[in-house]
């Protein structure tokens, strides 16, 4: 299950290209998401994720507080990754590079961005690692970000 959002002309030819390429999409998939959802199992699951993740999103959300007040963050309900704008004068690309020396591995953030910026975006995952782990994690990251700041 999945879709895609893009540019009119690319969809068409993508449109044409998987036509071409299978007769139907998958019906079983669809299926399986058509019974979960109509069984009632979808709302329990994400609460019960959100329930086991909230202690995660909170020490986040609580080092970001703490280490890095002057980068702007999503503040989610749930999810597994929350979205970072780096202070102003930072960029991802100089964050990127000195955070892989201190063994911080942070995506491109101009990935999430389809139509160019991202230059000051960082997404933080947060659900595969533990409070003290993201505490540690956000402290190098801030660790970072103000020696670049500060030249």
């Amino acid at each position: 299950m999945g879709y895609i959002v893009g540019d009119t002309e690319l969809l068409q030819r993508l449109a044409k290209v998987a036509e071409n390429t299978y007769i139907t999409p998958s019906l079983l998939s669809h299926g399986i998401v058509y019974e979960l959802i109509q069984g009632g199992w979808l709302e329990p699951q994400i609460e019960k994720l959100k329930t086991l993740y909230a202690p995660r999103l909170e020490a986040t959300l609580a080092a970001l507080d703490a280490y890095l007040p002057d980068a702007d963050s999503t503040r989610p309900e749930g999810g597994f990754f929350l979205s970072l704008s780096l202070p102003e004068g930072v960029t991802t690309m100089e964050v990127r590079a000195a955070a892989a020396e201190v063994n911080l591995t942070l995506a491109d953030g101009r990935g999430f961005y389809a139509n160019g910026g991202g230059e000051q975006f960082l997404r933080l995952p947060y659900c595969a690692m533990t409070e003290e782990e993201l505490d540690a994690g956000i402290r190098r990251l801030a660790d970072v970000v103000n020696t670049i700041r500060n030249g």
